[in-house]
Formats: structure tokens, sequence, C-alpha cells
């Protein structure tokens, strides 16, 4: 028997060559930084996303018992209190923060936070009225301050016209 020759187009090839190689880890090089940039921005963006929704809900928990506190018969709330906005709002133990403190605290734990701020007494438009029978309305202002996933934190004002009708 005559032993086989492999010649080099016979040959089966089991490895890369060295500039196959250097060209590989050169084009990953190149490819990996941005891409990894562009899951970063977008994983930034959701949580920003995911954060402005907890921002809104917890602004409507706010706005709904500040309804709720003036469409009450209670003789300590109702749309009077508002009347007496630092009152209304910080009396320990009884006062709107304070009364909200439970039902908040899971926003509160996840670094959100909010301000109540009630205006004076306005007309329909807004504004005040010249003629002071038309101011029955007041303006609650609930500002939510949350955390932003690549900057500075956010805030969300949202605002409601209340009245005793």
């Amino acid at each position: 028997m005559m032993p086989s020759v492999l010649t080099n187009h016979t040959r089966s090839r089991s490895a890369f060559t060295l500039i196959e190689v250097v060209t590989m880890v050169l084009v990953l090089a190149i490819a990996v930084p941005p891409t990894l940039e562009i899951l970063m921005s977008n994983a930034a963006s959701r949580a920003n996303v995911i954060n402005t929704s907890r921002a809104t809900m917890l602004a409507s928990n706010v706005l709904e018992g500040i309804m709720a506190d003036v469409a009450s018969a209670d003789e300590s709330l109702g749309f009077e209190a508002l009347a007496d906005a630092p009152a209304y709002l910080s009396t320990p133990s009884t006062g709107f923060y304070a009364r909200m403190q439970a039902p908040n605290q899971s926003y509160l734990d996840l670094g959100l936070g909010y301000t109540v701020e009630i205006g004076e007494l306005v007309g329909s438009t807004g504004i005040v009225s010249a003629t002071p029978s038309e101011n029955i309305f007041r303006t609650v202002t609930v500002t939510v301050a949350y955390p932003s996933a690549d900057g500075p934190s956010y805030a969300l004002p949202v605002s409601v016209m209340v009245s005793d009708l």
C-alpha cells in the first residue's frame, strides 16, 4: 500500500488563522461599546417611564384624598378646611400629610415625594374675579418629585380646581 499524501487542498482546517482572530477581535471592539450604550440608554428610558407612571399614580392618590376631604361631611374637613392650608396639611396626626402617610408609603419608599399647594379663592377661569361671589373655587396643585435614571430628578405638577358645589 502506498501511503496517502495529503495536500494542502485536501486537508481540513480545524483552527482560525491569526489574521482571522485579530479581525474578529477588532470587529467586536468596534461593535460592542455602541451596542452597550444603546442598551443602557434603553434601560434608563424604561426606568424613567416607570417612575413617571408611579408619580402619576401618587399625584392621583393625593388629589383623590383632597377631593374626598372636600366632599366630606366631617366638621374638621370640607371645602372650608382648605382656607387654612397650613393647618389642613400639616397638623400632627390629623393633617392631610399625616393621614396620607400610610397609603402613600410604598411610593415614598421608592424615592418619590410630594407637596401640596392650595391656592386662594378664584373664579371658574382660575383667576380671581372682580365679583367676589364668583370666587368659589380653589386650585390645588400636587407636585410629585421623583428620581431620574439618567440625571437630575423630575417634578410632575398636577392641578385640579375644587369647590363646595
